[in-house]
């Protein structure tokens, strides 16, 4: 517990000030939401602004915790052999708290991301863009000299954590989706003349022409 403070401590007054910035700024999403598409209504305005302030917050979160150096460190440690810092965290010497936390640390992002965006609704989408954003995190640690581990096993255990998130939330996925509402034509009646055309035949021409139909003794 005290490895996992001492890795930690810094995130802690910084979620502190965010969470009340982020509070503010879901009610004032929701409302512009509202006032911009009259056809949505309020509780999904109010949602979709939850998931993205809570992203975004997240996020936020995730850049910092990633860029802060660990106690008085000045270097990074790198470590390419797949499966050595995962044994050495279960190990009896080890920590199963750095394991927890990379396993965590892209699964909330990973549940919110297909909410608001159709092209990662797919887990293996889900499981590439949270490889690629992993190797980026730790590519960014070794070079800041955070004095962190730049770990392929934290990359597997960060893409593993962010699939396990898109899972948990699959079947919601659809759930903020708004129905396009299809607008059915009026129809017009259209007048095709304001009064009756009254064909009128003479006389002579009906005699002529027409008697014979009905009286064939008149032909």
């Amino acid at each position: 517990m005290g490895a996992l403070l001492r890795a930690f401590w810094g995130i802690i007054p910084i979620t502190a000030i965010a969470l009340p910035y982020a509070l503010l700024c879901w009610p004032l999403l929701a409302a512009r939401r509202r006032r911009r598409s009259s056809g949505i209504s309020l509780g999904h305005a109010s949602a979709t602004a939850a998931v993205d302030v809570t992203a975004v917050t997240i996020g936020a979160l995730v850049l910092c915790l990633v860029i802060m150096p660990v106690g008085a460190a000045s270097g990074s440690t790198l470590d390419l052999v797949p499966g050595a810092d995962l044994s050495a965290a279960l190990s009896d010497d080890g920590s199963l708290w750095q394991v927890v936390g990379n396993l965590l640390l892209l699964c909330p992002l990973g549940a919110l991301a297909p909410l608001r965006l159709r092209r990662l609704r797919s887990l293996s989408r889900i499981a590439l863009a949270a490889l690629s954003s992993s190797v980026l995190v730790e590519a960014t640690q070794f070079l800041i000299h955070s004095g962190r581990v730049t770990s392929t096993d934290d990359v597997l255990l960060n893409t593993i954590g962010a699939t396990l998130g898109a899972a948990l939330t699959r079947r919601g996925w659809r759930y903020f989706d708004v129905v396009p509402v299809v607008a059915i034509p009026q129809q017009v009646r259209r007048t095709v003349c304001n009064a009756p055309v009254r064909l009128r035949v003479p006389r002579s021409v009906w005699d002529t022409r027409y008697a014979g139909i009905g009286h064939r003794e008149r032909r």
